[in-house]
């Protein structure tokens, strides 16, 4: 006689990760400061939504897919516009011209700019770094990593140049302003870069301002594209963090389903009896063929054995009265996907935060 158990277990529901989180940069050393949030996740998080990444798509769309342009800060075709100032502009013209066509020699300038853009939109922090050339003007750009960049405290203040621009006068004033360094670590390698602007010499391998540095590690120059006011920027859809998870989850859970889903459609009870060894091989093999179609439009035999009782008087045994019942369990069957409408739910609130309507994503 054989004895089929069935154990329920319980679903562990204070299941949490034993990985460690390990982004290698000394934060007490090097005057860092540690973000909020693991910006390796954030951004590898896109990769798992599936409404995300066509938010920042959008957006990288709608800012970058015009192009980049160049205008005249005053009125160029105007009668009264002098002519010594329209030769100066046309010069500035022109160079900015090869400026934006050689701003980047093995990628155009908007799909550098779009590496920024997206790193922004999944980390809440986008980094571009500023080439200069001889003479000291900005001659081109490279992306960084915001996943490699971390930024380090504020500096005391230091006197620049500011430029402004009044009823097209180019003008400037000293004034004192306050700038951070950056640095950058892959693997044990380390790099300093200097906020944007600011006038002295750093150390790239160091990180120390010095004016005696050596050509070869004179740290170039970052412009830090935020969310937020912080030091670190925080992504715009970081309220929906959770339902991005559960969307994820639930979605997991209905691939699980139809791949090893092993959900009984009917129940087999019997009663004073037992099924036959060949029956019950026979059902063990009719269940484990069930995702083919070997079965399809066949029918099912057992055999089942009935166990005799005894009679207490005469002590003779005599056959039970077997009885099979297939019971069907096809109402607690999972007909379709499961969560779709809290899917959908977090899809627009995805959208939302990003405050797009569904046209745009498609």
């Amino acid at each position: 006689m054989k004895t089929v158990r069935a154990t329920v277990m319980k679903a562990n529901v204070s299941e949490t990760t034993k990985q460690i989180y390990e982004d290698g940069f000394n934060y007490e050393a090097d005057d860092v400061i540690e973000p909020p949030y693991n910006i390796t996740e954030l951004k590898q998080i896109a990769e798992y939504s599936t409404i995300l990444q066509q938010c920042i798509d959008a957006y990288k769309t709608n800012i970058l897919g015009f192009g980049l342009g160049i205008e005249y800060v005053f009125d160029f075709n105007a009668e009264n516009a002098p002519e010594e100032k329209k030769k100066t502009a046309e010069k500035e013209w022109t160079r900015l011209e090869e400026f934006g066509r050689y701003m980047n020699y093995d990628e155009s300038a908007e799909v550098v700019l779009g590496y920024v853009i997206e790193d922004r939109e999944r980390t809440g922090n986008g980094f571009l770094e500023i080439l200069r050339n001889g003479t000291g003007q900005p001659a081109g750009i490279e992306y960084l990593d915001a996943q490699h960049m971390r930024i380090c405290k504020i500096g005391d203040p230091v006197e620049i140049d500011f430029k402004y621009t009044d009823h097209g006068q180019v003008k400037s004033l000293k004034r004192m302003k306050r700038f951070r360094k950056y640095v950058q670590q892959v693997n044990t390698k380390k790099v300093f870069f200097k906020e944007y602007g600011d006038p002295r010499t750093l150390n790239a391998a160091t990180g120390e301002y010095s004016e005696d540095t050596p050509s070869n590690l004179v740290a170039s120059e970052v412009i830090h594209f935020k969310i937020g006011s912080g030091t670190y920027g925080v992504p715009r859809w970081i309220g929906n963090i959770v339902n991005m998870y559960g969307a994820r989850k639930a979605e997991e859970l209905n691939y699980l389903y139809f791949k090893q889903g092993r959900h009984v459609p009917a129940a087999i009870t019997v009663e004073n009896g037992m099924l036959s060894e060949s029956s019950y091989e026979q059902l063990q093999e009719y269940m484990n063929g069930i995702e083919g179609s070997d079965n399809a439009h066949k029918f099912l035999l057992l055999e089942v054995e009935g166990i005799p009782k005894k009679d207490e008087l005469s002590n003779d045994e005599e056959p039970a009265n077997v009885k099979v019942d297939i019971k069907s369990l096809a109402e607690i069957l999972q007909e379709d996907a499961l969560f779709l409408e809290y899917d959908e739910k977090t899809r627009n609130k995805i959208r939302s935060s990003f405050r797009l309507p569904p046209i745009y994503t498609g």
